[in-house]
C-alpha cells in the first residue's frame, strides 16, 4: 500500500521558513564560499561522521595541497593519508584518492547526477545527493543522522528508523521535501538545523524556524523521537605497540591497503591474548616482522575506540636484538626511521600520540643502558 504524500501547504511553508532561516543563520564554511564540485565533494567526504568544526582546518590544508582532481589523482596515496591524518576513518581518504584517479582518467570532471556519482568509490546515496544538489543544482534528497532526527520530529516518525523499510520511507519523504528551485540550500538547511538547533538531547526549540510545523514540538515531546536503535555491544581489548630502537632509528611498519588503518604506518602492534604480559605481547608485535627485541619499559598508555572495540594501547620501548625487518601478514612495508623523520609518515591518531610521547620522553636515552 502506497504511503500518503505530504500536505502541499505544509511542505511549501517548511521550505519557505527553512530557506529564510538558513539564509540568515548559516555557518560560514570554505566549501560554501565556493561550491565548486571538487571542493564540495572533498567537503562532503570529510564531513562523513565528522563534525564541521573539526573538518574546516583539515579541509583548508587538504585543498591547499590538492587544489584539483588532477592534483589529488597524481599524488601518492601515502601523501594523501598524511594530509588526512587525524580525521580518522581512513577508508574515506583511500576511496577519495581512487575516485580522483577514476575521474581524471575519464576527463577530469565530476559526474553531475546522483546516480553517476554513486559509481565513484566511497560515494553512497547521501554523499551523491549532497554533491548533486549543492554543486549541480539537482533536486536530489539527502538523509543522514541529522536529517533523520529532524524528519522524525517534524513528522512524528516512530520505530527503528535504521530498518530497511523506514530508511526507504525517509528517502521518499526527503525527496518530496527538497525544494526544486534551491535544492542545495534546502538540503544544507535541513542538515544545519539538525546540527545546530534540533540537537539529540537538548533541542533548541525556541530558536527553531519550523517549530510551528513540528509534530514532536506540538506534542510537547521533542526528544521522544527518534527512538533509540539497538546498539552493538562494544568489547574491550588491549593492544601493545613495540617501539623498537636500533642505532638511533625506530621501526615503523605500513599496514596493507585494505581494512582498518589501511595504508598507514605504525609501531608494530599486536593484541593481548588473555593474561599475556605486556612484554610478551611487545615481543610478539616485533616478531611479526622477523625482529627480536628486548622489552625495556612502558612508554605510554592511551585509550581509543574503533567500530565496536574500546582499546587500551600501550607503547612499549624495546631494544633491537636481532633480525632484519621483513613485512608480512598485516604489513606490506617496513622502515627504520630517525626520530625527526617520524612526522613524514602518515600515522593514525593513537600512533601519532605514541610518537609524540616518544619525542617528549627521550626514549633513546632510556635504551642506552640496555
Amino acid at each position: 500500500m502506497a504511503q500518503p504524500s505530504l500536505d502541499e501547504v505544509w511542505v511549501r511553508e517548511l521550505r519557505r521558513a527553512l530557506l529564510a532561516w538558513f539564509a540568515a543563520h548559516q555557518r560560514t564554511t570554505p566549501w560554501r564560499n565556493n561550491p565548486d564540485p571538487y571542493r564540495v565533494w572533498v567537503a562532503e567526504v570529510m564531513l562523513q561522521q565528522t563534525q564541521t568544526a573539526t573538518v574546516v582546518p583539515y579541509y583548508e590544508r587538504f585543498l591547499e595541497r590538492f587544489p584539483t582532481v588532477q592534483a589529488l589523482a597524481d599524488a601518492p596515496l601515502e601523501e594523501v593519508l598524511r594530509y588526512w591524518e587525524g580525521l580518522g576513518y581512513y577508508a574515506r581518504a583511500r576511496s577519495l584518492h581512487r575516485a580522483a584517479q577514476q575521474i581524471a582518467h575519464n576527463g577530469g570532471q565530476l559526474p553531475a547526477t546522483a546516480d553517476r556519482l554513486r559509481e565513484l568509490p566511497g560515494v553512497g546515496a547521501y554523499t551523491a545527493g549532497a554533491i548533486a544538489s549543492i554543486a549541480f543544482g539537482q533536486p536530489t534528497p539527502v538523509v543522514d543522522g541529522n536529517v533523520t532526527r529532524v524528519l522524525a520530529r517534524l513528522l512524528w516518525l516512530k520505530g527503528d528508523l535504521k530498518a530497511h523499510a523506514a530508511q526507504k520511507r525517509l528517502w521518499q519523504l526527503a525527496q518530496e521535501l527538497v525544494d526544486p528551485q534551491q535544492p542545495g540550500a534546502f538540503n544544507q538547511a535541513l542538515m544545519e538545523l539538525g546540527s545546530t538547533v534540533c540537537l539529540p538531547k537538548q533541542p533548541r526549540c525556541g530558536a527553531c524556524p519550523v517549530s510551528h510545523l513540528c509534530a514532536a514540538y506540538q506534542r510537547g515531546q521533542p526528544t521522544a523521537v527518534p527512538e533509540p536503535s539497538r546498539r552493538m555491544a562494544t568489547q574491550a581489548r588491549v593492544d601493545i605497540s613495540a617501539i623498537v630502537l636500533r642505532e638511533g632509528r625506530y621501526l615503523l611498519a605500513r599496514r596493507t591497503p585494505d581494512g582498518l588503518w589501511g595504508g598507514l604506518w605504525e609501531f608494530p602492534r599486536a593484541t593481548r591474548d588473555g593474561r599475556e604480559s605486556l612484554e610478551t605481547v611487545a615481543e610478539r608485535a616485533a616478531a611479526q616482522l622477523g625482529v627480536q627485541v628486548q622489552p625495556v619499559q612502558t612508554l605510554a598508555s592511551l585509550q581509543h575506540a574503533v567500530t565496536t572495540a574500546r582499546i587500551r594501547l600501550y607503547g612499549y620501548l624495546c631494544a633491537w636484538r636481532a633480525g632484519e625487518a621483513q613485512p608480512t601478514g598485516a604489513y606490506d612495508a617496513a622502515a627504520w626511521v630517525a626520530p625527526d623523520a617520524l612526522t613524514d609518515y602518515p600515522l593514525s591518531a593513537p600512533q601519532r600520540r605514541l610518537a609524540h610521547a616518544l619525542t617528549q620522553h627521550g626514549g633513546q636515552m632510556s635504551l642506552q643502558q640496555v
